[in-house]
């Protein structure tokens, strides 16, 4: 008897002296495991971009399969390799015109800043006047704008140099990606045999108990991940499209820069939008205070279409998570970890709020099955 409260202190000391070990030596746990990460970053990525690719690949496949009347195995070679094209495709586009453009507007930006910060100074005199404020000193404002374009200025001159002689880093990214694509192609060609290697894995060493729960989980998790990607990605497709549509056709200058911003950070549920239209109308603003109110006017009208129409056709089937759901979680997302927080905060909240309504449903149905037993 007198030997179980020794054993027991035993117990409690080891795991006191182990927690104190990890405490002292957290930053060099800390440097082990964002290491080991790296190592294993091209194998999750393959998994992500699997994932992403996942609907259209199987969208090809099942078109050329029944339409086009191929063999599967075909049917898949063909369907990969039309998916990953049409990938490469966007993103060799957006290097070859967007990106170019993007830094030419930059350039452009800060090497006629001293001009643009002329007629953003008479336009916010005027606009002062106007609303008859008298006797209001903004030079501080001017001197702290002019300051950071300056810096903004310094850091473009000593970062463009340095994009160009960035040629191991661009090989060494360039091999990453190409692992992730490749790994990425095997895992959707062979994924009914890798999710049979999956399911007998887990029936082998897990106990049955919680086989179900888990798998429906692991389902659940992946389906969540796949229609918010697909709603998002079509989203800022559209959104961008007609931000840059609007502004071509109203005259307005940055239309490429501020439609690409737009649709980026569209990928931010809620607030995204609104931090690229806030851009553009800063960018604007330096130029014409008319034309930056044109662009707002344009932009509000742009953000009522697309949170009454694109947002709950394209994105809220997909998630069916409530609005203020959606705004509690990129709230809480932001604050926990920035706009990464914000972008992954909607997926988790939507498998949450799934797996909880699964939940309750089926307390519900068993308290509505005993209440019958009873009765009869």
């Amino acid at each position: 008897m007198e030997r179980r409260p020794i054993r027991q202190w035993m117990v409690l000391m080891t795991y006191v002296v182990f927690l104190i070990i990890i405490i002292v030596h957290s930053g060099y746990i800390c440097r082990q495991l964002v290491f080991a990460g790296r190592q294993f970053f091209p194998v999750v990525g393959a998994g992500i971009l699997a994932l992403v690719l996942n609907h259209p690949y199987e969208y090809v496949r099942h078109f050329y399969e029944n339409k086009g009347k191929i063999p599967k195995k075909a049917a898949r070679t063909c369907s990969l390799l039309t998916v990953y094209l049409g990938a490469v495709g966007v993103v060799a586009a957006v290097f070859c015109f967007a990106l170019p453009r993007l830094i030419s507007s930059l350039q452009q930006f800060i090497e006629n800043r001293e001009a643009y910060m002329q007629a953003f100074e008479k336009s916010l005199v005027v606009l002062i006047e106007k609303a008859g404020i008298k006797n209001l000193d903004i030079s501080p404002l001017m001197e702290g704008i002019s300051g950071y374009l300056g810096r903004l200025d310094q850091t473009m001159d000593v970062l463009l140099p340095q994009m160009a002689r960035m040629t191991t880093g661009v090989l060494r990214t360039a091999a990453t990606v190409g692992i992730v694509t490749v790994l990425s192609a095997y895992i959707l060609f062979d994924k009914e045999k890798l999710e049979g290697q999956m399911k007998r894995l887990y029936r082998a060493y897990m106990p049955r108990g919680l086989y179900r729960p888990v798998k429906s989980m692991i389902l659940t998790g992946i389906e969540v991940f796949e229609n918010f990607v697909a709603g998002q990605g079509i989203e800022s497709l559209i959104l961008g499209s007609l931000c840059f549509a609007g502004m071509f056709l109203l005259g307005l200058e940055y239309s490429g820069l501020v439609s690409l911003i737009v649709g980026l950070t569209a990928f931010i549920p809620i607030l995204g939008a609104y931090i690229g239209g806030g851009v553009g109308a800063l960018l604007l603003m330096f130029i014409s205070m008319k034309k930056a109110v044109t662009f707002l006017i344009f932009f509000i009208i742009l953000q009522q279409v697309e949170n009454n129409l694109i947002y709950p056709k394209v994105v809220g089937k997909r998630t069916g998570l409530p609005g203020l759901w959606v705004l509690a979680a990129v709230t809480v997302g932001g604050g926990l970890a920035g706009i990464v927080g914000m972008v992954l905060s909607v997926p988790a909240a939507t498998f949450a709020y799934v797996l909880l309504s699964r939940g309750v449903a089926r307390r519900e149905e068993i308290e509505a099955q005993q209440c019958e037993l009873r009765e009869r």
